[in-house]
């Protein structure tokens, strides 16, 4: 995965984590006082998604 900068992260500020995943595909984005930091999105390879969901 590979996710443009959006804005430069403050290291004294709190970060907020935001991900999501779906049968096909999985997501993140990194946010800091509302404003989009990082984010990365891809699709799940056929492999990938016969992947358990619990332990």
């Amino acid at each position: 995965m590979t996710a443009p900068v959006l804005v430069l992260p403050d290291a004294r500020e709190p970060i907020e984590v935001y991900c999501d995943t779906s049968k096909m595909g999985l997501g993140g984005v990194l946010m800091q006082r509302g404003k989009v930091v990082a984010y990365a999105s891809r699709q799940l390879k056929t492999h990938e998604r016969n992947y358990p969901t619990h332990d």
